[in-house]
C-alpha cells in the first residue's frame, strides 16, 4: 500500500516541478506582479483623456468664433438700424487765435571776449551789475603793447627824417645835373631813393596804427546796455583770445520765438498783438517776424513776438511762457460741436452722404467751449453724424435723424 502512494506522489510532483520550472514568457509562465498591463491600461486612459480634452477646446474656440459673429453683426445690424443725430456745420465769422509755446529770450545778448592774449588785470563789473553802452569792463596788462606803439612811433620819425635826406639829396643831384657837372643818371638814382623813403615812411605809419589798435583790444567794454549775467570773480589769469570772459543780457524787453503750422501762418501777420502768460500774469506782446518757410524736419514757420518788461514787475529771461496770436481780421469759417469728431482722431469728422460714411479731415482750431471752428475741408451743407459708432469707417451705412439746429 506504501508503494501505491509513492507511485502516484511522484507524478504529480514531477509536473509541480516542471511548471516552476518553465521558462519565462512561455504559457505556462506565472504573472508577476508589476508587469507591462498597467502601463498599457495608464496610456490608453491618458490618450483619450487628451482626445477629450482637445474635443472640448475645439468646441470652445468654436463657440467663441460663433459669439464673435453674432457681436459683428449685431454691431453691424445696429448701425443700420439706430437713427444717429446729425447737424449741419454752422457759419460764423471767427477772429484766429494760434497758440504759442517758448521761452522768453533777452532781445540782445552778447558773449565778450579779448582779440589777444594776456593777463588779467582788471575787472570793472560783478554779475548782476547793469551797465552802459560803451562801459569798460575789464583790461589786460597792455605794457608789452605800449612798448610795442613807442617803437613803431620811433620807426616812423627815423623814416621820416630818411625821406627828408632823400628829398635833400635829390634837389642838390638836379642842381648838378642842370649845371652838366654829373650825368641824368644819378638824378633818376636820387628819385628812386626819394620814393624808397616814402614807401618806408608809410609801412612805419601803418605798423604804428596796428600797434595803437592792438594796444586798444586790451580793454573790453559794453556792446549795448544790459545786465552782466557772467563774469570772473578775480583778476590775475591768463586770457586766451576768443574765450568768452563776460556775458551781457538786454532785458529791457524779450524776444518769443516759436513756430506755426503751415495750416496757420496765413492766420497771423506781422503787427499781431499776443497774450503772453507768465506764470499768474499777462503781458502784451506783438508778432515782429514770420518766416516763410518751412522747416524740412518739423514742417513748422519760425515766428518771432517782441515781448515789453515792465520794470515794476519784471520777466525773467529763458522763463517758459504759453502765449496766444490773435489776428487783426475775421475769416469765414464753420463750427460744429465736437461730438461730430471721429472718436481716437485729431482732425477727422463723420459725414454722411447717401446713408453712407465718408470720414474727412479738417483744418479747424479749438474754441473756448470745446467746439471746433473748422477752416478747411467741410462745407456748409454737409451732415455730420453726432456721436458715431468708434470703429466706423468710410462706406459704412448710417441711419440719420433729421439735423439738429
Amino acid at each position: 500500500m506504501n508503494v501505491e502512494t509513492s507511485e502516484k506522489t511522484l507524478p504529480l510532483a514531477d509536473k509541480t516541478l516542471r511548471l516552476e520550472g518553465a521558462p519565462l514568457g512561455s504559457p505556462e509562465a506565472p504573472a508577476k506582479r508589476g508587469g507591462a498591463m498597467p502601463w498599457i491600461i495608464g496610456g490608453v486612459l491618458l490618450v483619450g483623456f487628451l482626445g477629450f480634452m482637445g474635443m472640448r477646446v475645439s468646441q470652445s474656440l468654436n463657440k467663441q468664433k460663433d459669439v464673435a459673429a453674432q457681436r459683428a453683426t449685431a454691431a453691424a445690424q445696429e448701425k443700420r438700424i439706430i437713427d444717429y443725430a446729425s447737424v449741419h456745420p454752422a457759419p460764423i465769422k471767427w477772429k484766429p487765435r494760434v497758440e504759442l509755446n517758448g521761452t522768453l529770450k533777452p532781445w540782445r545778448e552778447a558773449d565778450i571776449s579779448f582779440e589777444t592774449q594776456g593777463r588779467l588785470v582788471k575787472v570793472g563789473v560783478a554779475v548782476g551789475d547793469k551797465v552802459k553802452q560803451g562801459q569798460l569792463l575789464a583790461t589786460l596788462d597792455a605794457s608789452r603793447a605800449g612798448a610795442q606803439v613807442n617803437q613803431a612811433q620811433a620807426q616812423v620819425r627815423a623814416a621820416q627824417a630818411n625821406v627828408a635826406l632823400a628829398e635833400d639829396n635829390l634837389k642838390r643831384t638836379e642842381q648838378l645835373v642842370a649845371s652838366k657837372s654829373i650825368p641824368e643818371a644819378q638824378a633818376e638814382q636820387a628819385r628812386q631813393n626819394v620814393a624808397l623813403a616814402k614807401a618806408q615812411l608809410e609801412a612805419a605809419e601803418a605798423t604804428t596804427r596796428l600797434a595803437v589798435v592792438g594796444a586798444g583790444v586790451h580793454s573790453i567794454t559794453a556792446p549795448f546796455p544790459g545786465v552782466v549775467t557772467k563774469a570772473p570773480a578775480n583778476p590775475g589769469g591768463v586770457v586766451n583770445p576768443g574765450v568768452p570772459l563776460i556775458r551781457v543780457e538786454d532785458v529791457s524787453r524779450f524776444r518769443l520765438s516759436g513756430t506755426l503750422g503751415e495750416e496757420d501762418v496765413e492766420l497771423v501777420s506781422v503787427g499781431a498783438p499776443v497774450d503772453v502768460t507768465y506764470r499768474d500774469r499777462v503781458v502784451k506782446g506783438v508778432v515782429t517776424a514770420i518766416v516763410p518757410s518751412l522747416d524740412q524736419a518739423t514742417r513748422r514757420a519760425p515766428i518771432e513776438v517782441e515781448v515789453p518788461n515792465d520794470p515794476k514787475a519784471p520777466l525773467m529771461g529763458y522763463g517758459f511762457v504759453r502765449a496766444v496770436a490773435e489776428s487783426k481780421t475775421e475769416v469765414s469759417a464753420l463750427r460744429v460741436p465736437p461730438s461730430a469728431r471721429r472718436a481716437g482722431s485729431q482732425n477727422e469728422l463723420v459725414l454722411v452722404e447717401g446713408g453712407k460714411v465718408r470720414i474727412v479731415r479738417v483744418a479747424h482750431a479749438v474754441d473756448t467751449d470745446g467746439s471746433w471752428i473748422v477752416r478747411a475741408g467741410l462745407k456748409e451743407t454737409d451732415t455730420l453724424a453726432i456721436n458715431a459708432p468708434p470703429d466706423v469707417k468710410d462706406g459704412d451705412a448710417l441711419s440719420l435723424l433729421a439735423p439738429s439746429p
